[in-house]
């Protein structure tokens, strides 16, 4: 993630790492000045040390930074926290050896490298300080470099526990910052993922108009059907319903009365579907219902469920204080692999069932002519 070689182009994790940076910036400041008085206390056991002038020079440049932050290059930040845990790693590990937090801030200069500048960056630094360490102790080892404080006074002292606990605690409570916000964003972008997801599947799955599912996801669901059907020996109903007299709303009230007519019915149809019966819209006025059922259903329960779908598209609906309606022409097709050996595929049983609506309407035709 090498935020740093193109500031201009953010990802999202990037994002996450531009917004934490103040909030860094904050906590090490406000962490810093307790800090740097508990490293100064030290002043009495080991005299002035070059790791205290560094933590006086930390603090000012942190308070001053968090004073001003929202008018500091976003570059400068990231920097500048990198830049001072490295310093703060480097300086407590040459001055104070194993006494100090040298290597618990080694860690998190560590991690401020890989975020900014790769994991490769990040593995390079970790094996120069891990050379520099390996130094510093060969030369403690050998008394190149003699402690500043008698070890058996220091970890007995008050100013030796408070630095310590101060000091490990100011890189670990950066580290559950960058950790906290780096899993709340991992949340946050799995949930907006998942939301797109589904809108997604809802916009290539559903009817623009109505809601209910689209042709090309029907005929699909009627494969399957079909298969299920040839597995278990179960059957297969496809219901066509073709509204009447649905152009004459279009004519005579335009085309918003149609489009609130479409989706009037499909509600309709809806509320005498089954939860496990599939519905769409194929195009136009004309509607698909597909019911599954391991028996054979007898004339007389297929017959009351067109009676049913009849009754709910011939509710009028009030549009502008105008009462419109509309009837519906009904065929329908029967599959079962070993009864209707006809019914080869699925063209065949929408041609079935479609020839049987368009019966329907000659049927309801003739009755209105005479």
């Amino acid at each position: 993630m090498k935020l740093l070689n193109d500031i201009g182009q953010f990802s999202e994790w990037e994002k996450v790492l531009v917004n934490s940076i103040d909030k860094i910036i904050v906590i090490l400041a406000i962490c810093s000045v307790p800090a740097t008085i508990a490293s100064l206390s030290r002043m009495s056991l080991s005299g002035f040390q070059i790791s205290m002038g560094s933590h006086v020079a930390i603090t000012i440049s942190l308070v001053t930074a968090a004073l001003i932050r929202h008018k500091l290059p976003i570059k400068f930040k990231l920097n500048l926290v990198l830049v001072i845990t490295a310093l703060v790693s480097l300086v407590g590990v040459m001055d104070w050896g194993l006494l100090g937090n040298g290597v618990l801030w080694s860690i998190l200069s560590i991690i401020f490298v890989t975020l900014y500048y790769g994991i490769k960056a990040g593995a390079i630094c970790a094996l120069a300080f891990f050379i520099y360490v390996s130094i510093i102790g060969y030369f403690y080892i050998n008394g190149v470099i003699q402690p500043q404080v008698d070890p058996n006074s220091y970890v007995v002292s008050v100013s030796g526990w408070m630095t310590g606990i101060i000091g490990a605690l100011l890189p670990l409570s950066v580290t559950i910052v960058i950790i906290g916000t780096l899993y709340e964003a991992a949340r946050d972008s799995l949930i907006k993922l998942e939301r797109q997801r589904v809108e997604i599947t809802i916009l290539a799955e559903r009817d623009d108009l109505t809601g209910i599912y689209n042709a090309r996801v029907f005929h699909k669901m009627l494969q399957q059907a079909i298969e299920r059907s040839k597995r278990h020996d179960s059957w297969v109903y496809l219901i066509n319903i073709d509204l009447d007299n649905f152009k004459s709303i279009n004519d005579n009230y335009g085309h918003h009365a149609g489009d609130a007519i479409l989706c009037y019915i499909a509600k309709q149809l809806l509320n005498v579907t089954r939860g496990e019966d599939t519905l769409c819209r194929v195009g136009g006025d004309e509607f698909l219902m597909l019911i599954e059922s391991p028996e054979r259903h007898e004339p007389q329960e297929l017959e009351a469920v067109i009676e049913r779908i009849k009754t709910a598209i011939e509710i009028p609906y009030i549009y502008e204080k105008t009462k419109l309606s509309v009837r519906g022409s009904i065929g329908f097709a029967e599959y079962n692999a070993k009864a209707t050996p006809h019914l080869k595929n699925k063209d065949d049983i929408l041609k079935e069932a479609d020839k049987a609506m368009f019966r329907n309407k000659e049927v309801s035709r003739t009755q209105e002519i005479s």
